[in-house]
């Protein structure tokens, strides 16, 4: 490449454009529209230059180089600062939400732990309610059966004992004691659905309960398994 001092630059010279964000940058881009504008050499690769021009840009960018190494250290510092105070709280977030992760299962293991001991309390109350129940109405059917053939067989027997003894007594006695069967049977057909009835009810209180527990326990289930995939996402 030749030089020549004397060929002035097409050009202006501003020396006040080769300073910004990087001086250095400024200086080289400058040279390089430099050689690319310049006139070139007949018959050769050469060009022709403003040979004050491209020392005193070379002069700037190696006076600045220093300032430029010193802002990019400052800014990578700044940028590992940074970085270092998101890890940190990143982490911290992380700990927090794994602990209330834990906090809440097991807030939600104890309250279903202790809404299926209060239903099986109040199942059992109920199944021993309702069995005392149907107990008692049961042998107060037998009870008012028996008494009331009793009754009608001992009536029976003062009419037939009696001297005026006749076929309207026997029959008399004879429909006292259909009807007293009939009584009877109808005590403790009653009797039967009414046990019947109780279990019935009984037996839809157990379901119930049944179903309500183990709805409280998929719950559970899907809650402990969200929070594993919510903190393994987070550690990934």
């Amino acid at each position: 490449m030749a030089y020549d001092e004397n060929v002035p630059s097409d050009e202006p010279s501003d020396s006040s454009e080769v300073y910004g964000p990087s001086t250095v940058i400024a200086a080289l881009e400058q040279i390089e529209a430099l050689v690319e504008e310049a006139r070139s050499v007949p018959l050769s690769a050469s060009v022709m230059v403003n040979r004050a021009e491209i020392l005193d840009l070379i002069e700037q960018a190696r006076a600045a180089l220093p300032e430029d190494l010193v802002a990019a250290d400052a800014l990578v510092a700044d940028a590992d600062a940074v970085l270092g105070r998101a890890d940190s709280a990143a982490e911290m977030t992380l700990t927090e939400a794994r602990t209330q992760a834990r906090t809440l299962t097991d807030e939600a293991r104890e309250q279903a732990e202790h809404m299926i001991a209060e239903a099986q309390d109040k199942a059992q109350r109920t199944v021993a309610h309702a069995q005392e129940q149907a107990e008692h109405v049961a042998n107060q059917a037998r009870s008012d059966a028996e008494n009331t053939l009793s009754d009608a067989n001992a009536q029976a027997e003062r009419l037939i004992a009696s001297d005026r003894i006749s076929q309207m007594a026997e029959d008399r006695a004879r429909q006292l004691v259909g009807e007293a069967k009939n009584d009877a049977r109808k005590l403790r057909e009653g009797a039967d659905r009414y046990v019947v009835k109780s279990l019935g009810e009984l037996s839809d209180v157990l379901s119930d309960l049944h179903r309500r527990a183990q709805a409280g326990q998929r719950t559970i289930l899907e809650r402990a398994s969200q929070e594993k995939t919510d903190i393994s996402l987070d550690d990934e």
